[in-house]
């Protein structure tokens, strides 16, 4: 595996290609095409696997290439059946090296070029979801875990801090629901107010994640690499 990644991306596609069928290729492609990081999720301590898993599947769902995962004191466990295959198609990014890593998670997001907005079930914050302009600039939205939501330094430490709006006498919603509203609304305005050259990753990035993604479409890939190189 070393050896195939040394590889430029170019020459690992040429490599590949002819082991992946025609029609997975184009669907490769075209998905790719609508990938965008102008949006990414990060997840301080999430530490039930179920919604680790459902934040994974609709962030792929819509399109967003990069999860941050945060693990302070819950490691970051998800469930396949759940999550349906999705995490073999993102980037992630993860911290977890520290007692507390979401300074570094933080410092990484703001060098990556993001606002860092704090998700809060708690009324009175900064802005509503509703509010966010992501035409001003990629948007990192960060949940924490069930019940306790963010670390008090993530909260203090944003950028800006969201709520979702509701109507009802329920104060919150779970985790994985509300990623998947964050998620469906900030898309729809990405692909409302940007073209498709600010929504879209760079050639460079698009060649390396397309080598990965024809790797992950290889059913023995390990034997194929062997074979290859």
């Amino acid at each position: 595996m070393e050896a195939f990644l040394a590889l430029p991306p170019e020459r690992r596609i040429e490599l590949l290609l002819p082991f992946v069928n025609d029609n997975r290729v184009e669907t490769l492609r075209n998905v790719l095409a609508k990938r965008t990081r102008r949006i990414t999720i990060a997840l301080e301590n999430i530490f039930h696997s179920q919604n680790a898993s459902a934040v994974v599947r609709s962030c792929e769902c819509f399109g967003i290439q990069d999860l941050t995962v945060i693990e302070n004191s819950n490691p970051f466990l998800a469930s396949n059946g759940v999550a349906r295959g999705a995490f073999k198609w993102l980037t992630y990014h993860r911290f977890g090296s520290e007692e507390f890593n979401t300074p570094a998670a933080y410092s990484d997001l703001r060098q990556r070029g993001y606002t860092i907005v704090a998700a809060s079930p708690h009324p009175g914050h900064d802005i509503s979801l509703y509010d966010i302009d992501v035409a001003k600039g990629p948007v990192a939205v960060v949940f924490g875990a069930e019940k306790v939501g963010l670390s008090r330094w993530a909260m203090d430490n944003a950028d800006v801090r969201m709520v979702i709006p509701m109507c009802g006498l329920t104060e919150s919603l779970n985790i994985s629901a509300s990623a998947a509203i964050t998620l469906s609304h900030l898309r729809q305005e990405v692909d409302r107010k940007l073209t498709p050259e600010e929504r879209m990753l760079p050639e460079d990035d698009r060649r390396e994640i397309f080598s990965h993604w024809l790797l992950a479409s290889i059913r023995d890939a390990h034997n194929v690499l062997t074979r290859i190189l």
